[in-house]
Formats: C-alpha cells, structure tokens, sequence
C-alpha cells in the first residue's frame, strides 16, 4: 500500500470512528424496556426476544446449544441472528444473571455492531472498489458522502439484517474485483459471500446477471474457454449453496427446514402482494417521483446523474469491469424492487449506494499539465477546461448533499427526543391517570402493535400481529382493550375488505374496528381516547368504576 492509500485509509477510519460513535447516543433512545421496542420499531420487538432465547443457558449442554441453533424466527436467516448473540456474549458475560434486564445496553449494541459497523465496512469497501484510496479527498469524499445518504442514516437507527447482508453483498463485488478474472480462491470466497446474502435476506439472488457477466469478461479475455466458464459457473452456484447451508445448518433438518420454508414462501407472498393490505401499482406509479424516495435517496435528477457517473465508470478501460457488475446487479434488483407490493424505502440501499458510488468518475485522480511537449499551451487551456469542467457535476453533487444532511439533522433529532415527542407514550400515561379508580389494574389487556402499554406484576398483555377481531377478543376476554386511531380509520372503512391480501381474514377485522370506531363493541365501552388511540374497557368494570352516578 503507498503512501497516499495509507493516508486515505487513515482519513477513512477516522472519519468511521467518528460517524460510529455519533450514533451512540440516539440508539440508546426508545429502549429502555422490550415493550417500547414496539412502539418505535415494531420489527425489533419481533425479533429480539428470540436473540435473548439463544443466550439462554438450558438444564443440559444439548438444551443450551439448542437454544443457540434453533432460533425460530425464520423470516430472516440464521447469520443474522448468529452475529447479533455473539455480539451480545461479551454483555451477558459481564452482567451475569439478570443480564437480559439491560434492554437499552443490549439494543444499543446490536444496533451499533449489527447496524452501524456493517455499514460502516460496506461503505469503506465500495470506496475502496470505485477510488482504489489513490486520492484522499476523492475517497474520504464519496466515503462521506454515502453515510450521508438519509435512507443509510434511517438504516443505522435500528436493529435489522440489511446493513449486514449489504455487507455480504459489497464482499462479494470485493472479492470478485480481487479475483481480477483469475478464477482462483476470490471467486469461491465471492461464491461463498453471495451465499450469505442469500442466507441472510436473498438478495444474493440478484447477482443472477452480474456473475454471468463475469464469466463473459473471462471469454472475452481469454481467460476461459465457453466450457471452463461453463464449469465455473456451476462450481460457483455449487459454493453458494454450500454457503447458504453452512451458514442455515437448521435447513439440514427436516422439521425446521419446512418450517423455514413456509415462514420464506408466507414472506414472499407479503412482500410481493401486501401484508394486510394489497398493493398492485408499482413504486414509481404513472411516473411519478414518491416523496420518501426523494427525501431518503435524493432528487430524481441526481438518480439520472448517477447513472451518467456509472456510464463513465463503464466507458473507462481501468474501472470498466467493476460497473459492468454494478449495472448488472441493479438491473434485476430495481425490476423486482419497483412491482412489489410492500414498498419500504430501505429496500432501496443495496441498489442505490452501488450507483451512488459510481459517483466519483466525475472527478478524476489528478489533471496534471505535460512539462515538455509542443502542444503545451493548447493542452494547458485543454486542462483548464476539464477543471472547469468539473465543476458542473459537483453543483449538484453539493446541493444534494446539503439536503441530506438538512434531513440527516431532522432525523438524528427526532429519533434523539422520540421518547418525550411519543403519543403513544403520552396515551400511556394519560390513561393511568383516568384507570385511577380501579383499585386494580386490569388483569388482561390486549393492545394494538404501536401502543406502550408495559403491564405489571400478575397482568397479561397481548398483541396480535393479524390485528384484533371478534373471535380473537371473545377468547382473550380482556378487561382493557387500546387500539390506534390509525388502524380505527383504515380498517372500520369498508373498502379496505376489497384492499385486502386476504379479503376473509380482513373481513374480520374489519367488522370489529368498525364497531370499535362506533363504540359498539359487544361487552365494552370506550373510557378515554385522545388523538392517539382509544381505550375500550369491559362493561362490567366500565360499570362498577367510571359509570356516572
């Protein structure tokens, strides 16, 4: 490494150590106990009692090792789940018994390491791959400019698998740079890094286009012939699934296997149609520029920009190979990104960053003047104008990063107040005082996904992830029933049934929430509501306590 690269390196680490411990204080917030998990990320509160399960020591080394493997959450792949407990082993070890009790410290680290920090090296990767650090204000500026990014920032304020299988993804353009069309160890640990991706969250699948393009660089070159290409594309589809079964070693047993099947296919289904709600238009519907990509991602001519960028990338001998894989593995990715029907705006990261890297082929290492030639004026004023020249794409480049960080700020600081900012902290406490005349609390309370309601001693409290209808209550019998006003307004309509992934599951729900919206609920009464939510409390305590004489 030169001395120029070592610069940048350190530059880049820098800049990395402080970006990651910027964002200790804000993912310390909306953790203080597991219920407020749901509340601000209803996804972690899904996932992370199963990550305490698999610290669990068992009466025998067999329990406690199963415990470890058999992780039971299956809509996301077991790497996810194996970094996050090895995250958390050095916490459990210094707390001892009692340790699953430090909510805000184990959140704050499986943020930070399964979040922030792959990030943070998926990042440093691509800057790698597109500036090869030869120039330190090139890389430390894509470098910045990429974690600036808002749907990266978002991405950072949670504990999820995509900053770790975007990871996986970047290691594998890295390991197939690396390779340099030599087909040696590089492209197996490149076979071996798309099988994480898989593994973890699928996307590893989108490289269906890029590695063929691969193995025709390698015919082109000469490096291979149609039949060894042939041969190494089937030995590294061989490698991948080794990978994904290495690394999901509860697919070699048959009962977790068909139980992680059916939780991947009931996934599939609710991402490509709806989860409640059926989604049919396409993200970018009739043309139209959604607002939460422009404010995540940027403006849409900053997209088209990006795209000119990855051309040049594409048009330059040096960095040729690279974007051609770019392009290759974004091409099916935005196919499939733009027609599902569940459409969150963090999909949109292992596609957008690759190109926003692109980015940097606006401005070159160095334009440096001839000292001897005959053309050294008309070169000269040619060199000026590439400078000048240069200026052009960097307009743009500065006042999309500008609105980035405007937003950056905005999101850091909400997230930092979210818990004085909450309704549905404030319906809590609000509503404690309004059950004062209770001499008990109520002994079985359902909740709506989104509403803090952390219960006592002897209390049971449940949430139903397929929302609340009829039967679900008259077998629950609840003495205190909260439901959102959002779920309120979107399931008492009518025209949600006609909506509906699952009209027959939908046509429950809907004929309680609409009975609820009416206060009609058969057995309840509502006893307080704010902007927030509305409590429905059992006729029977409703008589006994807050009946008016």
């Amino acid at each position: 490494m030169s001395t120029q690269q070592t610069r940048s390196l350190l530059i880049i680490l820098s800049l990395g150590l402080l970006y990651f411990i910027t964002f200790i204080p804000v993912n310390l917030m909306g953790a203080r106990d597991v219920n407020m998990l749901a509340l601000f990320e209803v996804d972690e509160y899904a996932q992370y009692p199963h990550v305490l399960r698999m610290l669990q020591s068992g009466e025998t080394t067999y329990q406690t090792l199963r415990n470890f493997f058999i992780y039971l959450h299956y809509f996301y792949g077991y790497p996810f789940y194996f970094f996050s407990a090895l995250a958390l082993m050095p916490l459990r070890s210094n707390f001892g018994p009692g340790w699953e009790n430090q909510t805000q410290q184990i959140v704050l680290i499986l943020r930070q390491l399964i979040n922030v920090l792959p990030m943070l090296s998926a990042v440093g990767l691509l800057v790698y791959l597109q500036t090869r650090l030869r120039s330190w204000w090139r890389s430390a500026g894509l470098f910045v400019f990429l974690l600036a990014c808002p749907a990266v920032v978002v991405n950072n304020l949670w504990w999820h698998p995509d900053s770790l299988v975007f990871f996986f993804i970047v290691l594998t353009f890295f390991f197939l740079d690396r390779d340099d069309l030599r087909f040696g160890k590089h492209f197996w640990l490149a076979a071996a890094a798309c099988g994480l991706a898989i593994g973890t969250k699928h996307l590893g699948v989108f490289f269906v286009l890029a590695v063929p393009a691969y193995l025709v660089s390698g015919i082109i070159a000469k490096r291979l012939t149609l039949k060894k290409a042939v041969r190494n594309g089937a030995l590294f589809i061989l490698v991948m699934l080794l990978s994904i079964v290495i690394s999901n070693p509860l697919l070699l047993l048959p009962q977790e296997r068909a139980a992680i099947i059916s939780t991947q296919v009931a996934q599939f289904r609710q991402t490509s149609v709806g989860i409640l709600t059926a989604n049919t238009s396409s993200f970018f519907e009739k043309g139209s520029y959604p607002e939460d990509f422009r404010i995540h991602y940027g403006e849409w001519f900053f997209v088209l920009l990006s795209f000119l960028a990855l051309g040049i990338g594409i048009a330059r001998s040096e960095s040729r190979r690279l974007n051609v894989l770019i392009l290759a593995w974004i091409i099916p990715l935005a196919l499939v990104l733009l027609n599902v029907g569940t459409r969150r705006t963090h999909y949109f990261l292992p596609l957008i960053l690759p190109l926003y890297s692109s980015l940097v082929h606006f401005f070159p290492e160095t334009i440096t003047i001839p000292k001897r030639n005959a053309w050294v004026a008309l070169r000269s004023r040619t060199i000026r104008l590439l400078r000048w020249l240069m200026i052009i794409p960097a307009i743009p480049m500065l006042f999309q990063f500008a609105l980035f960080i405007t937003t950056d700020v905005t999101i850091y600081s909400r997230h930092l107040w979210r818990e004085l900012t909450s309704p549905s902290l404030a319906f809590y406490q609000s509503l404690q005082d309004v059950l004062k005349p209770m001499p008990q609390p109520p002994r079985v309370v359902y909740r709506d996904w989104r509403i803090y309601y952390p219960g006592q001693p002897g209390q049971q409290v449940e949430m139903n992830w397929d929302m609340a209808t009829y039967p679900y209550i008259r077998d629950l019998k609840p003495d205190l029933i909260l439901l959102e006003h959002e779920n309120l307004a979107l399931f008492s309509k009518p025209e949600v049934i006609e909506k509906a992934a699952n009209p027959g599951n939908m046509r429950l729900i809907h004929e309680f929430y609409r009975d609820a919206a009416l206060d009609t609920v058969e057995g309840y009464r509502t006893v307080y509501q704010n902007s927030f939510a509305s409590a429905l409390i059992s006729e029977a305590l409703f008589n006994q306590y807050f009946k008016n004489p």
